[in-house]
């Protein structure tokens, strides 16, 4: 370090002291700048620090793996030999009937699927062409002049709305 001189380290501290975050960052830059030794790596620090990493810590593993897990393997291998056992004790019959069955109840999820995705599909065509006609009714409103007309529509109905329900609610007693 140097001898402390031309007042930089009061500019700094005056810079902390009155919270001006960026002054006080551009102070103590031209402070380490003169006051301070720039530190070298020495060579080869990186490649010694990464070899001394256990094997396998830089290789990113995903949060929740299904086929690491013990329990997952012997799930799925108990359902293999369930299913094994169970076609071993059907008959050929039964079993071409089972999967026959089968087959049509995938068909008949595809096709209730397709239904639903055709419905929504509708529902958001539906809802598009709502939105459509809201939006052209609004920029008619805009661009007409009729906008103060609608803002005194709205306040009507709304004083009338507001009368009505006072006269139909009896007035509300407060406990005390």
């Amino acid at each position: 370090m140097s001898a402390w001189d031309d007042g930089t380290l009061t500019k700094w501290l005056v810079a902390e002291g009155a919270d001006a975050l960026d002054e006080a960052d551009r102070q103590f830059a031209a402070l380490a700048a003169v006051h301070l030794d720039r530190l070298e790596a020495p060579a080869g620090l990186a490649d010694r620090v990464l070899k001394a990493l256990p094997a396998g810590t830089l290789v990113a593993r995903p949060m929740f793996d299904l086929a690491a897990s013990w329990w997952a393997r012997g799930t799925a291998l108990a359902s293999l030999v369930l299913l094994g056992l169970g076609l071993a004790w059907v008959s050929p019959r039964h079993a071409a009937s089972l999967g026959l069955e089968g087959l049509s109840a995938a068909a008949r999820v595809l096709d209730d699927g397709l239904a639903s995705l055709t419905a929504a599909v509708g529902v958001w065509k539906a809802t598009l062409e709502v939105l459509a006609t809201l939006g052209q009714a609004a920029g008619h409103v805009v661009t007409t002049g009729m906008m103060p007309l609608l803002v005194a529509a709205n306040l009507v109905v709304a004083f009338a709305a507001f009368a009505g329900l006072r006269r139909l609610l009896p007035p509300r007693e407060e406990c005390v």
